[in-house]
């Protein structure tokens, strides 16, 4: 991915895109709850106010979408060339969790950068 692909303020509609076109979601509340450990409304307030998630929510996302793969990769089906929505998923939850990877080091950076300049 690179790094003009990414734009940090649509990370969580991206994220959730990916969860309802692969049908690991049904509603924006399921979303909130399940997938980033949120109450029920989170995920359409953030939009809403177009606010960025927290580092929790990002690591909760990373967690939740790397624990669903591992259980496509337990699956008998998995990169069989008839599993085509299986594997579809699969790829992009993988970039997916490259991308918020990828959020989270930026936060860190940032985080340094900030206790460096208080010092």
């Amino acid at each position: 991915m690179k790094v003009s692909e990414i734009n940090p303020s649509s990370i969580l509609q991206d994220a959730f895109h990916v969860y309802r076109r692969n049908n690991l979601t049904k509603s924006q509340q399921s979303f909130s709850r399940c997938v980033l450990g949120m109450r029920p409304s989170y995920y359409s307030c953030m939009i809403t106010r177009h606010r960025q998630p927290s580092r929790q929510v990002l690591e909760s996302l990373l967690s939740v979408t790397k624990t669903l793969m591992s259980t496509f990769l337990g699956n008998p089906h998995f990169r069989q060339t008839y599993a085509h929505n299986l594997n579809q998923a699969f790829d992009e939850l993988e970039q997916l969790v490259e991308r918020v990877r990828l959020e989270l080091t930026f936060a860190e950076a940032m985080d340094q950068l900030e206790a460096k300049a208080g010092l």
